[in-house]
């Protein structure tokens, strides 16, 4: 008998719990990365370490959620010994009012805000929260902070190629399954998808981006092809592949051999 999937609240969302339960976003992209970290993280076993960028986004996004002062609260950080708001965050109040004093965003980015939904794909529960949904007009809007718009040179196959931010942080993922999990709460199935992005430049850069059919089913084959693969680490089914190069490889790297030093 299966057990009783827990009832999702903003209090217990990013949970242990919840993300043992539930299939995300972020959980998927982050087996997609290293699968021995990601599997540690899930089991609790190991935290990142919360980077200056990493930071900067969340401050970012708590604002638009509402939650910046209880961010500020939970992260003394971010302040110097006199209290004020060292130079990162001040981008990002930078960032925030360059997207608040523009009256196309004004207008765009009113709806419900944060709202939580669960779903199935592949036979799999998932959970998704979402920045702005408009029911109204018939679309959804994630907001993603990034460093800047150019294109990003990434590994892959063994080699390396230039793709847009957009594909490398696997928005096109998110875009899809967030689609997806609203058509199955909501029935609508010609929902758009936006993302607002604010670059953490001086000044910032700001876009609104569209996609069309196909970038949905791109992003949903991604899913597609992989879900199995995740699922079988997920759950111990095998061993999960280590990348070698993160800092939870970094912290738990063993010597077992000698390399010649051409190799490394």
């Amino acid at each position: 008998m299966e057990a009783t999937l827990i009832k999702l609240t903003d209090e217990n969302y990013f949970s242990q719990e919840a993300n043992q339960q539930y299939m995300s976003v972020s959980q998927f992209k982050a087996f997609g990365g290293c699968e021995a970290a990601a599997l540690a993280s899930l089991n609790g076993e190991w935290k990142e370490e919360e980077s200056t960028a990493l930071l900067v986004g969340s401050y970012f996004h708590s604002h638009f959620e509402g939650t910046l002062d209880r961010f500020k609260q939970e992260h003394p950080q971010i302040f110097t010994t006199k209290g004020e708001l060292k130079a990162n965050y001040r981008q990002a109040n930078e960032m925030i009012n360059c997207l608040e004093t523009d009256e196309y965003f004004n207008q765009a980015y009113v709806g419900e805000r944060e709202k939580i939904f669960t779903g199935e794909l592949f036979g799999v529960p998932w959970k998704i929260k979402v920045d702005l949904l408009n029911l109204e007009d018939g679309y959804f809007i994630d907001l993603k902070s990034t460093r800047d718009f150019k294109e990003q040179k990434v590994e892959h196959d063994e080699e390396y190629e230039w793709v847009t931010f957009v594909e490398r942080w696997g928005y096109l993922i998110q875009i899809a399954v967030y689609k997806e999990i609203l058509r199955q709460n909501i029935g609508i199935n010609d929902l758009e998808g936006f993302i607002i992005a604010v670059t953490k430049q001086k000044p910032p850069d700001k876009v609104i981006l569209g996609f069309r059919p196909e970038d949905y089913e791109i992003g949903m084959n991604q899913v597609e092809r992989n879900i199995e693969r995740v699922l079988q680490v997920k759950n111990g089914l095998v061993k999960p592949t280590r990348c070698g190069k993160c800092a939870y490889c970094r912290s738990t790297k063993k010597l077992d051999r000698t390399f010649h030093y051409s190799e490394f």
